[in-house]
């Protein structure tokens, strides 16, 4: 991965390769944004950076053995930690190595990695993924070790906020006393979940959503049969590249959600249990990471139904259908509610990424959005 291979961010490109070339860079950077906004590939890229044996000026030269092994990511100082889940096959920890192929795999056809895809790829979608106190002593040993062919040894450290405690206090001493040459490039998407010990001796760097017009065309270029779609969709994903790739490729599960959510809303306004029994018994059988995606959409739904409400138009970013279901439900959600739906929501989720049964969350949650629904708007 060079750096001219990502869409937007060049002020951000430009200060990393900087601070590599004034030797000014920061034993541990922490890339903070959306899964969609490019902080993984630019931590690719500042590896491949380091590694490279003929940089030119403000990138890689992508030529040269370093570079192809790194854009390969096979190099044998560039170190990958991730999220991963325990198997019949692994006995103790699981460690990033045991699905080391998988992951190359995977990175070399999406560059922009999310915990979804991840944990489908893996085939693992019914297990919580994690990072545990196995990986901090992997890495402990391989940061014991010289680097094999360059000067820098390199870690690109994949969602630190999944690291359990034994694992996050080993790292602490790796990163209070870092070996020569050694850079840990953390890409994080809830940095406020990092403990902070950790948090505090790291160089944050914060990436913003891609700008329309480097999303556009980066868009144009993966997908050149989009048409005039490309413009309603660079709208919407407001600079993430997963959104924008998403509403370009999973176009049905969309129509999903929004058929679910329209059937959750109506059934629990109108408290007709017996339809809810089978709706929940549908949802509940979606894995863990669709129920969690799904109500991700609610929450993003209700969102813009209460910004309509507000008058604020041009801060929503529906589709045709969307607006159109919309008009007619945002007057159920105002000041009143929104704050209470958002937090139930926000809950349902955690809850479910911690195992809870689905049918009761679910079976609880409409009959609380029955009671949120039915507040009256103040005057």
């Amino acid at each position: 991965m060079r750096f001219q291979d990502i869409p937007g961010h060049d002020e951000i490109k430009r200060h990393l390769a900087r601070l590599a070339v004034g030797g000014r860079l920061s034993h541990a950077i922490l890339f903070t944004g959306s899964a969609g906004s490019g902080h993984y590939s630019l931590a690719l890229a500042l590896a491949q950076y380091l590694q490279c044996q003929s940089p030119q000026g403000e990138d890689s030269c992508g030529v040269c053995p370093a570079c192809h092994q790194a854009s390969g990511l096979v190099h044998p100082d560039i170190h990958f930690v991730f999220p991963v889940a325990r198997t019949a096959k692994i006995s103790g920890d699981p460690v990033s190595d045991n699905f080391l192929p998988e992951w190359r795999n995977y990175l070399q056809i999406n560059p922009y990695p999310s915990l979804n895809d991840w944990t489908s790829a893996m085939g693992i979608e019914n297990k919580q993924a994690g990072i545990f106190a196995g990986e901090s002593e992997s890495l402990l040993k391989k940061m014991s070790f010289k680097p094999f062919e360059s000067d820098f040894k390199v870690v690109i450290f994949w969602l630190p906020e999944m690291m359990n405690p034994a694992a996050a206090n080993k790292l602490l001493k790796l990163i209070e006393e870092p070996a020569d040459f050694t850079v840990f490039l953390f890409v994080s998407e809830q940095p406020d979940l990092i403990l902070p010990t950790i948090l505090s001796r790291t160089q944050p760097v914060k990436v913003p959503g891609i700008s329309n017009e480097a999303l556009k065309a980066r868009l144009a270029y993966d997908f050149p049969d989009a048409g005039a779609e490309l413009e309603t969709v660079t709208r919407i994903a407001r600079g993430d590249y997963l959104k924008a790739r998403d509403r370009l490729t999973h176009r049905e599960q969309d129509v999903y959600f929004r058929e679910k959510l329209i059937e959750w809303l109506r059934m629990a306004y109108g408290l007709k249990v017996l339809e809810l029994r089978g709706w929940i018994d549908e949802i509940s059988d979606l894995v863990r990471e669709k129920q969690k995606a799904f109500l991700i959409y609610a929450i993003r739904t209700l969102r813009g139904n209460f910004m309509l409400n507000r008058g604020l138009d041009e801060l929503v970013a529906f589709d045709p259908e969307e607006q159109a279901f919309s008009l007619r439900f945002r007057r159920f959600i105002h000041e009143g509610n929104i704050r209470l739906l958002y937090e139930e929501l926000s809950l349902a989720i955690t809850q479910i990424s911690l195992n809870a049964n689905s049918r009761i969350l679910f079976t609880d949650l409409s009959l609380k959005l029955h009671e949120l629904l039915k507040i009256p708007a103040q005057e």
